[in-house]
């Protein structure tokens, strides 16, 4: 047994027993005593004992129970020439209509005179008796409101909760607000006075769902029938159908069986069976609409839509609420209002379905003796509070993860060389941090065709420097690196590098951002900057002059004056280099440097030795195989000595990097 039914089990055994006893007659004459089956709006079914004739001071009550009937009855029903007969009841609170119909008689034969006497009406008449009913609250069990009051002290604080203090200290009455981010876990919880409430129609979305998983446990889907009181229930907040739909899923049980099932661990069904008065908190019914919000383990995807498609389309006159603040039609939701005793309880609950902080929300509004429009207008500056305040509900985004050594393939912190083979194999010569190499392993194959290969830095952020190659039919692909040091499959980012493209630089950020930039050198000269993004997505970012012209290769280099932005080293045709600092759009020329002639490739792949105080080094390949490094240093100089590679590259290679 559940905690919630063990809290009620006494009371409500007694209550079952003397409501089944109640006999329900198919055409009863008021005239007798007798027990008449009605629906109060936003409460549910009862059952009314009329004791003696009505028109000549008979009595109507309620045996058991919170409602209590006040003022004299109404009628509602045509006359026998067919004209519309609607007498109000007198008094304040919940109308009750009699679901078994009155025919045969006049008005003066059913109604106390002066009610007759309020419409005009011809010979006998055929509708429903109408009553007032004051609602007196119903006794919470004692274990459920410390329940609610823990649920409501370990509830995280809203960020902006002050704001919403101020706000509602201005507002008559007592209210309750939960808000969560769907899907995350996170939720919070502020109470003005008291955090626990009666549903009245909001229940509809926890009676829709008890439905859904009626039809979900015996494998079928909703019934046309189903819907068709589903529909009027959600949409118009019909009383009937809602009671039509509570008795399907076994009244007061079966409603709490659905909030079992959906962790409402503080919604109690009211022991008299009332839909209306089921007691809940702003928190439960947050969680409900989750439910809604995201795929959910209790409900269906297509039952979800389906909720959310009549949610969405509340009829106007009941779209209020929690839909103020966020753009018209984003806020699937339902309402619920009901006179009681102490005042209106208005309650609105809904999900904020646009933005990256989508959340659902639940605000409960009692005890306030004023106009229901006033608790609408609390709980609508409550839902513009949050809605205004939404994104410091989002946790701090995370800083990215740092980026590994450019060059470092493997991960293991050390700079690494990579060259390339006419026949399309990719060679490793692993660093040792040292400003030396191991001796080159075959790492990748297949890659005849292409025309450049080059570092794209670390792309993902997992700590190991990837690559990429333009094939010879102009697609630009990234191969992302492995942790056992090798080259996974190539992902294509574009398929256009072709014939006016003369050379690729990657692996660097030229404009300080944060993010890896890719230059692509046009035949023209110009350089052209795009972005590559954490994610491996491609886009660019504009033109940065034409610095290169006479270059043949470009190579993108670590900050060379320290201003936050890599920089560059080209190449020229005549074998002289030259370095240029980058500003973000364009570029500042540095001084050139000869000696190159004698290498048949050069290139720049990162900081080989950790030197203090140097830059990235410069390695040379001779016609030999010999490979050599020069050491970087500062403002984009470099040793004039160089260091001879322990291990022969490769007189094959047709590119280092």
């Amino acid at each position: 047994m559940s905690h919630r039914r063990a809290v009620i089990t006494a009371l409500t055994l007694t209550t079952a027993a003397a409501l089944a006893a109640a006999p329900a007659l198919a055409a009863p004459a008021v005239s007798a005593a007798t027990d008449l089956d009605v629906i109060c709006d936003a409460i549910g079914a009862d059952v009314v004992t009329v004791t003696g004739d009505l028109a000549s001071g008979g009595t109507a009550q309620i045996a058991q129970g919170p409602l209590t009937i006040v003022g004299q009855p109404g009628f509602v029903g045509r006359d026998s020439a067919g004209k519309v007969i609607d007498i109000k009841p007198t008094g304040k609170g919940s109308l009750c209509t009699a679901q078994t119909p009155t025919s045969g008689d006049e008005l003066a034969d059913i109604l106390p005179a002066d009610r007759a006497a309020s419409a005009t009406s011809s010979g006998a008449v055929t509708g429903a008796l109408t009553f007032t009913v004051e609602v007196d609250a119903p006794p919470v069990p004692m274990s459920a409101q410390r329940s609610a009051d823990d649920q409501s002290s370990t509830a995280a604080s809203l960020p902006f909760e002050s704001e919403l203090r101020s706000y509602l200290n201005s507002r008559p009455g007592a209210v309750g607000v939960a808000v969560r981010l769907p899907g995350t876990g996170r939720s919070w919880t502020y109470t003005k006075t008291s955090s626990r409430n009666v549903t009245a129609s909001i229940v509809k979305v926890q009676i829709m769902s008890a439905v859904m998983m009626k039809a979900q446990d015996a494998g079928r889907s909703l019934t046309s029938w189903e819907k068709s009181q589903m529909s009027p229930m959600i949409r118009n907040s019909d009383n009937n159908a809602t009671t039509a739909l509570f008795n399907h899923i076994g009244g007061r049980s079966g409603l709490d069986r659905a909030g079992d099932r959906l962790g409402m661990s503080q919604t109690y069904a009211d022991p008299y069976n009332h839909w209306g008065l089921t007691s809940t908190t702003a928190a439960d019914q947050a969680e409900l609409m989750e439910h809604y919000a995201r795929p959910s383990t209790v409900l269906t995807s297509t039952n979800r839509m389906y909720g959310l498609s009549l949610m969405r389309h509340i009829n106007s006159s009941q779209d209020w609420g929690v839909s103020a603040g966020p753009p018209a039609g984003s806020v699937p939701l339902k309402n619920g209002w009901l006179p009681r005793t102490d005042g209106w309880h208005v309650n609105s609950i809904g999900w904020s379905s646009t933005g990256t902080a989508d959340y659902t929300i639940g605000v409960l509004t009692h005890h306030d003796p004023g106009a229901m429009s006033t608790q609408i207008s609390t709980i609508e500056g409550v839902s513009r509070i949050v809605y205004k305040n939404r994104d410091t509900l989002l946790p701090p985004p995370e800083p990215p993860k740092e980026r590994g050594l450019r060059g470092d393939l493997d991960g293991d912190g050390n700079v690494d060389l990579l060259g390339s083979s006419a026949i399309g194999r990719i060679y490793l010569m692993k660093g040792n941090g040292n400003g030396d190499f191991a001796p080159k392993t075959q790492i990748k194959s297949g890659l005849a065709d292409a025309t450049w290969m080059g570092t794209a830095g670390d792309v993902n952020r997992d700590g190991r420097s990837d690559v990429l190659v333009r094939r010879g039919d102009g697609r630009l692909q990234l191969m992302y690196a492995t942790s056992a040091g090798k080259l996974g499959p190539l992902y294509t980012l574009a398929n256009w590098w072709s014939s006016t493209v003369s050379d690729i630089a990657g692996g660097g950020d030229v404009d300080g951002d944060g993010g890896l930039d890719i230059l692509l050198r046009r035949t023209t000269g110009e350089i052209t900057r795009y972005t590559l993004s954490d994610a491996g997505d491609l886009h660019k970012a504009g033109s940065m002059g034409t610095p290169a012209r006479s270059y043949e290769d470009i190579m993108l280099v670590h900050d060379l004056d320290g201003d936050g932005k890599d920089d560059m080293r080209g190449i020229a045709y005549g074998k002289q280099m030259r370095a240029w600092v980058s500003t973000g759009t364009g570029w500042n020329r540095l001084d050139a440097t000869s000696r190159w002639d004698d290498y048949r490739l050069v290139a720049v792949p990162g900081d080989t030795d950790g030197a203090s105080g140097r830059q990235d080094d410069i390695v040379g390949l001779l016609p030999t195989g010999e490979g050599r490094i020069f050491f970087g240093k500062d403002a984009g100089s470099h040793t004039t000595g160089y260091y001879t590679i322990s291990h022969r590259l490769s007189s094959g290679f047709i590119r280092l990097f």
